[in-house]
């Protein structure tokens, strides 16, 4: 008699907990998913995990629990908060994390505990980002290198090897490859906002570093020029919301303080971080509002 295969995704609760997860760990990697309806971010992570595990193949599979009907699962577990998702092997816990994180983050959480998955059908670009992203800088600058032997102008390599070589602290060879990178490209911008990050960095350390800035912020809340040093330092360091909301402050007491120095820094920070992240959204209507 021929053994039905178990479903990828399904539901668990405590009738069938044991068979279902404990004993089928046994033959695949079993992600729980400790979610509720009323939660919104189970909302946004329910998708994702499910898209994450379908793409990794047989190997894994992915069960909801009901928080709300599950109860004693959830304590057993030591559930605080969803969603929890918690990654089951050979009846062990050996992963889990709270929250609902990025789709790259889970899949790099996930892919590891597979072998048997299949490699992911993207871009070389993309797959860069990804090793970035995940701390891998090396193996993404080999990805980015390889692009440009094919393509020697390709803005994203270039900007993805500045980006690289300034957390590493290479500071020319941020220079080398943003000057590569040609006027009224996509790219462009963003590789300007790089130059300014490390001219952040310079301005910081030229007023006496990060400590010193602190300290006279502090003993002068009105000295708009502490204050736009300490956001230098703040921006330099990648905080970048302290820097953003320190700059505005300054635009609003004086718009044209050093000829517009605070306001061309919030631009910089703009370009650096996209449109399409929300702080960048957020002050860029604030700094209209406060100009216009």
């Amino acid at each position: 008699m021929e053994i039905e295969p178990q479903p990828q995704i399904f539901d668990a609760d405590e009738s069938n907990f044991e068979e279902l997860i404990i004993r089928g760990s046994e033959e695949r990697v079993i992600v729980i998913d400790f979610w509720a309806p009323w939660c919104g971010p189970c909302k946004t992570l329910g998708p994702i995990i499910e898209e994450v595990v379908t793409s990794l193949g047989p190997g894994i599979a992915l069960a909801k629990v009901n928080v709300d009907e599950n109860q004693q699962l959830a304590m057993a577990f030591r559930v605080q908060g969803i969603p929890a998702v918690k990654i089951i092997h050979q009846g062990k816990l050996v992963q889990e994390f709270t929250g609902a994180v990025p789709r790259e983050q889970i899949e790099a959480i996930l892919r590891p505990l597979v072998p048997s998955a299949p490699e992911p059908d993207i871009e070389p670009a993309e797959q860069a980002e990804q090793r970035a992203a995940m701390g891998d800088l090396d193996g993404a600058a080999i990805i980015y290198k390889s692009i440009l032997e094919e393509k020697p102008d390709d803005g994203d390599a270039l900007l993805g090897l500045a980006r690289i070589s300034l957390e590493q602290g290479h500071i020319d060879g941020v220079h080398e490859f943003v000057n590569l990178i040609e006027q009224g490209t996509p790219q462009f911008q963003q590789a300007q906002a790089l130059l300014a990050q490390i001219e952040f960095a310079q301005k910081c350390q030229a007023a006496g570093g990060k400590a010193a800035c602190a300290q006279r912020a502090l003993a002068a809340p009105d000295d708009l020029e502490a204050r736009y040093q300490m956001a230098c330092c703040q921006a330099a360091e990648g905080q970048f919301e302290e820097a953003l909301s320190a700059w505005l402050s300054i635009v609003e007491r004086k718009p044209d303080f050093a000829e517009g120095a605070a306001k061309d820094a919030m631009v910089a920070v703009f370009h650096l971080l996209g449109r399409e992240n929300e702080l960048v959204s957020s002050y860029q209507r604030k700094l209209y509002q406060t100009l216009y």
